[in-house]
């Protein structure tokens, strides 16, 4: 190759070398722009989310609330109100999860061990659960039958 096909030669790379790099350059500035905008959303989606979790927490402890004792004494199926009572526990120790993540988003440091703190592990133990809400159930469809008897059938002392 002659020198002035050679310069030619390195003119064009060197040509091609800043073209990439303005393409590089731009590409970069548009995934920095991308990022800044979905770090933005997500921002403001924690900031919501953040307002509200203990609300979806409640509603979770309200709707898990009914006891297997309760289910047997009101003739209501007790697997369903323990499978109910598991479920949204389950749901609850994930809220928790995404307040704390959001919160760490939101402010940069991981919240207090009090925030949003994991429910703790428990046994389902269901056979024993199921007789115990049996039992309970038991005494107190007795003891309303007593009050019954009573009412009906013994004389009031004030009398």
């Amino acid at each position: 190759m002659t020198t002035n096909a050679l310069e030619k030669a390195r003119a064009a790379a060197e040509k091609a070398a800043q073209d990439l790099a303005a393409l590089e350059a731009t590409e970069a500035e548009k995934a920095a722009q991308k990022a800044a905008e979905r770090d933005a959303r997500q921002r403001e989606l924690d900031i919501k989310f953040l307002a509200q979790w203990e609300v979806l927490d409640a509603e979770l402890l309200d709707a898990g609330s009914k006891s297997a004792a309760d289910a047997v004494y009101e003739g209501a199926d007790p697997i369903a109100a323990v499978a109910t009572y598991w479920v949204a526990r389950a749901k609850r120790n994930t809220i928790r999860q995404h307040a704390r993540m959001a919160y760490f988003r939101v402010h940069g440091e991981h919240p207090a061990d009090s925030f949003a703190m994991e429910l703790n592990h428990r046994d389902m133990m269901l056979a024993a659960r199921l007789e115990e809400a049996m039992s309970t159930a038991a005494s107190r469809h007795a003891a309303d039958l007593s009050d019954a008897l009573e009412a009906e059938w013994t004389v009031p002392d004030a009398a």
